[in-house]
């Protein structure tokens, strides 16, 4: 029993220290994420894509990972199969010996072009290696049979692109029909690398799928380049592989299915289609499912039986039925569909993970399904189980990706409901204040997703345009409303909004912050709004139509001016067809009176702009519109901040990294009050972590007498600084003065009082830690080694170590050379008063902590109760190649306490 409640209570310990660990703006982008899911033909082994930052190259990487279903490892086994951070599209090949992908790596041998091709990779052993090399990208590929991939390509380079190259001539004709190159499918047979031209269309195949047989493909053609409007839409086509017969299959104006989807038998496809009243602008709608038959050549829609249709997440074959994730407003609800006869049927799926599933994807056997499951406060997690015509069971994880999420204070999160526009009730995703006490009243910041037609799900949802944690740290609710006009709640509700934009959107997150308002948790003085895209767009209405609500507004690229959207937008003419009644020519008073620009006078509200210089989804003449409005006023503080080379979503880390930084300053002066201009100005000249900066902090550690410490009666104790609600630690490693004050025959040469007390033994570290809580009633001990390790993670970069001692890391063969001239020096000569290095972890907010990683080795203690001396000291370092430290002599093992703050209550 003594055991179990040491093991409880160091488990609790390292909990207590991880949990109170601050979020900051790289903990929000340095998650890692499952981008595709293949599973092998048999449903043993699954490759799956992983999208990772990598901070040096300033952007995310993709590369493939193979995860063992069948190992005999109690846990599936994983393998990384690329490094070379440019890897996608993994798909097994029908005998399930090889994994095709598509990389733009440097091809080997002369030609050195990178771009994307289709790569092999032998399961039964060797590197990938490039199957293609054209000298145009390869846009999309797909297996024919075993031996065969068919892939899609445009032809080589014109002569009159390589004249235009010559003369560098880079002039661009917009929309220009005559450079609308063919894409055509082609086949090369992955022995001979032979490659066949399957088909000899003038216009451009976009997606496409080969039956599992092998016989035919269906594919789309998009037949022209201008997508402003969709008057021109994309025809469907199945050819039949042998003879290359090929045949028009949707012929229905405005009819064009995408996302198709074989039997696993090949008598037929799934596919999907956007219904709406407006499919000549393919205006906003909700998604149904068809099946083509291939034996009749005929198509039928599915009979869902379900009003709200696909959802999201949408649907994947399973054998010769599909699986589908329906749309159930912030969830989704999972149904098989299977045929018998002439009639539909279907099964709900009793599974507590899928409603919350965004991504789904089924095996070639229809046996193995693959899924990720999150909650607004849960982070993703990634299943594999059995799946047996809309049974799922035997669920295990795959994989355990943002481990590190797990040392984070996750704010409490659900899904609630108020009455919105019209009395209708709309829903939206509560997050709860980190600090949250009942009867207390806190800010609020309004979060409003894209779209419109997008959704606020209730799943995970964190990155460089949402980050709620951050919020909550700061003590705010946060709200992201899934208002009139969102997708995912159905036909009638996403398309509430067309001709009537801002009339009932701006009613339902109004009515969301006066719901909270009204419950007493939310403050009616303290509102902040922010959002992206859409989100931006109902930002900025919201501070022109409620110019005294909010204290402080952050839109990112967001439309002020819906006349010029129409022509400057890549899509505005479908869009605001769609959304304004028709074009500006012919509805300028709408146009002008939906437009903010127009009413711009009225806005009270502190505003930060956000646009990237190449966004064409929201122009970036958008942004300076509504920045010199404002800004020529001069009625409120605005700034306009401009990401070079960005479109509608940034990808380059560092401007994603900038505009949270960006944004969480202006809320701070705006919204929390907790930093003035002047402040973040002083940054740019004396950054918070310089030592200059951190002087009046360092001053104001606590000494008696030039001793480091405090007084208790008549002792020199040591200095504890709260680490969270439930233990604190001591500053420095225990001193020589201040072990002295425990056993006064230690000897301390003059001048070393401040030295970190050396040469002790476990037992003398046990035996003053009891000392120290017997005579101040207090709970002090040793830290765990789960603490220590987590201590040490916050270790400064310039520690009192072997490295400072050398200027450089030796590796081992340097370290044991070194290791005898190491002994000639006593241990005062290189050990120094404790505080002498930069303190680690030097955040604002943070304790400032020193000589974590350096100085002394410090005692922990395992669970078995046994001691270890851990982290670097002045004579050793970390073996940078295995991880584990060097070993320490004796004369330089020290200590430091903690204290349970709980144990003393």
């Amino acid at each position: 029993m003594k055991s179990l409640l040491i093991i409880l209570f160091t488990t609790l310990s390292v909990l207590s220290l991880s949990a109170r660990e601050e979020w900051t703006v790289k903990h929000v982008l340095q998650q890692e994420s499952i981008t595709e899911i293949t599973i092998s033909p048999d449903g043993q082994k699954l490759v799956w894509v992983k999208r990772y930052p990598d901070f040096e190259k300033d952007r995310y990487l993709t590369d493939l990972f193979l995860t063992l279903l069948s190992s005999p490892k109690k846990a599936p086994e994983i393998v990384q199969l690329t490094r070379t951070g440019n890897n996608r599209s993994p798909r097994w090949s029908p005998d399930g010996r090889w994994i095709a992908f598509i990389s733009n790596r440097e091809l080997p041998g002369k030609d050195k072009k990178n771009l994307p091709q289709v790569w092999l990779l032998d399961t039964y052993g060797g590197e990938p290696y490039p199957l293609t090399r054209l000298e145009t990208s390869v846009q999309r590929f797909a297996w024919l049979d075993s031996n065969t991939i068919v892939f899609t390509a445009r032809e080589n380079k014109t002569y009159y692109e390589q004249e235009l190259k010559k003369k560098k001539d880079d002039a661009i004709v917009v929309e220009d029909t005559t450079l609308f190159w063919p894409v055509r499918l082609f086949r090369i047979d992955v022995q001979s690398k032979k490659i066949q031209r399957l088909t000899h269309n003038r216009f451009q195949i976009g997606e496409f799928a080969p039956s599992p047989d092998g016989k035919y493909i269906v594919y789309t053609l998009n037949r022209t380049p201008i997508t402003a409007d969709a008057r021109i839409q994309p025809k469907q086509y199945l050819l039949q592989v042998e003879t290359g017969k090929v045949q028009e299959i949707f012929p229905g104006r405005y009819f064009d299915p995408s996302g198709f989807q074989w039997r696993r038998d090949g008598q037929g496809f799934f596919a999907s289609d956007v219904r709406s009243s407006d499919p000549e602008n393919e205006g906003a709608g909700i998604l149904e499912l068809y099946y083509f038959d291939i034996p009749s050549m005929r198509h039928e829609k599915i009979p869902l039986q379900w009003d709200w249709a696909v959802g999201f997440a949408g649907y994947a074959v399973a054998g010769n039925g599909v699986h589908v994730q329906l749309a159930a407003g912030p969830r989704f609800k999972p149904r098989y569909y299977y045929k018998e006869g002439n009639r539909w049927k279907f099964v709900e799926i009793d599974h507590s993970y899928l409603p919350h599933s965004t991504s789904i994807s089924i095996g070639p056997n229809g046996q193995t399904i693959a899924f990720d499951y999150s909650r607004p406060d849960e982070p993703p997690r990634y299943f594999v189980a059995r799946y047996r015509q809309g049974t799922v069971d035997s669920a295990q994880e795959f994989v355990k990706l943002n481990e590190y999420l797990k040392t984070l204070p996750i704010p409490r999160a659900e899904v609630i409901e108020w009455k919105g526009y019209g009395g209708e009730t709309v829903n939206g995703i509560l997050y709860y204040p980190l600090d949250f006490q009942p009867g207390k009243r806190y800010p609020l910041m309004v979060v409003i997703h894209g779209g419109p037609s997008g959704v606020d799900l209730d799943a995970w949802r964190l990155g460089w345009t949402v980050y709620a944690p951050i919020w909550a740290q700061k003590g705010a609710f946060v709200l992201r409303p899934n208002y009139h006009g969102s997708g995912n709640h159905g036909l009638k509700f996403v398309e509430s909004i067309k001709g009537r934009y801002y009339e009932l959107e701006l009613p339902d997150i109004v009515k969301g912050i006066q719901h909270l308002i009204r419950r007493g948790w939310v403050h009616p003085d303290s509102l902040g709004v922010m959002g992206w895209s859409n989100g931006a767009i109902l930002t900025i209405a919201l501070t022109v139509e409620y110019p005294d609500m909010f204290r402080a507004a952050a839109p990112g690229a967001g439309d002020v001016n819906w006349i010029s959207d129409y022509g400057n937008c890549a899509f505005g003419v479908r869009f605001d067809n769609s959304y304004f009644l028709g074009p500006p020519w012919k509805y300028l008073n709408h146009y002008i009176e939906k437009s903010p620009l127009f009413r711009m006078e009225r806005v009270k509200t502190p505003t930060i702009i956000f646009f990237g210089t190449e966004d064409r989804a929201v122009p970036t003449e958008q942004g300076w519109q509504h920045y010199r409005a404002l800004q020529q006023i001069g009625k409120v503080p605005v700034r306009f901040v401009l990401f070079p080379d960005e479109p509608h979503g940034f990808r380059r880390l560092s401007h994603q990294k900038r505009k949270m930084e960006e944004e969480i300053a202006w809320f701070d002066l705006y919204l929390f009050g907790k930093t003035h201009w002047k402040k973040e100005l002083e940054k740019r000249v004396l950054p918070e972590t310089a030592p200059l900066a951190l002087l009046p902090r360092i001053k104001a550690i606590q000494k008696v007498k030039g001793l480091y410490g405090v007084t208790f009666q008549s002792w020199l104790l040591p200095e504890m600084v709260t680490l969270n609600d439930s233990l604190r630690v001591s500053r420095f490693e225990i001193t020589r003065a201040q072990f002295r004050a425990f056993r006064p025959d230690y000897p301390v040469p003059a001048g070393t009082e401040n030295y970190p007390a050396n040469h002790i033994r476990l037992e003398d570290a046990r035996a003053y830690v009891r000392w120290l809580s017997e005579i101040t009633g207090r709970s002090f001990r040793l830290p765990t080694i789960a603490e220590m390790e987590q201590l040490i993670a916050r270790a400064g970069k310039q520690e009192n170590n072997l490295a400072y001692w050398l200027g450089y890391t030796p590796n081992l063969d340097e370290y044991q050379s070194l290791r005898e001239r190491l002994q000639t020096w006593n241990a005062d000569d290189l050990l120094m008063p404790v505080g002498s290095r930069p303190p680690g972890n030097i955040r604002p907010n943070a304790p400032l902590l020193f000589d974590l990683d350096g100085n002394v080795a410090e005692w922990a203690i395992g669970k078995d109760e046994s001691g270890k001396a851990m982290g670097a000291s002045a004579v050793t370092i970390k073996d940078a190649r295995v991880g584990d430290y060097y070993p320490v002599p004796p004369e330089f093992i020290g200590f430091r306490v903690v204290e349970d703050i709980r144990r003393n209550r």
